[in-house]
């Protein structure tokens, strides 16, 4: 089974991390504009650029801890998961991505999910530098 796994390790707790990926303004700044709200069973939508709207429904939240939520795009054409999960980890906060389902894509397509690591790699970067700018002011 094809899975997507990223992670980062953030200088900053849990909590700030927390809300930099609950709070659909900060969502925003790093990731797509949206219209997230954190509330098992809430649709929203991922605006992307590129491929256009992106369908997700918040399947999990343990708040400080781990964001579980669908993802369905054009590309995808199926229904994906994305997990969060956030680990204190000396005085920071390990961020692990992991992008799963694409086993349901026909075999032909199962290469469409070589774009979205390189995509939750750079998101997460961008996620870092946004809390760290957070954090420097």
């Amino acid at each position: 089974m094809k899975i997507i796994k990223r992670e980062i390790l953030i200088q900053a707790p849990p909590a700030r991390v927390w809300d930099h990926i609950t709070d659909p303004n900060k969502i925003a700044g790093w990731l797509m504009p949206n219209d997230f709200e954190a509330a098992p069973g809430k649709a929203f939508s991922l605006e992307c650029r590129d491929t256009g709207t992106i369908s997700c429904v918040v399947k999990e939240i343990v708040p400080h801890q781990k964001l579980i939520y669908s993802f369905h795009s054009k590309l995808t054409k199926v229904e994906t998961l994305v997990t969060f999960t956030l680990t204190p980890e000396g005085g920071g906060t390990r961020v692990t991505i992991i992008h799963s389902g694409w086993e349901a894509l026909p075999p032909e397509e199962h290469g469409v999910s070589d774009n979205f690591g390189e995509g939750w790699g750079g998101a997460l970067k961008q996620l870092e530098a946004q809390i760290g700018a957070v954090k420097a002011r």
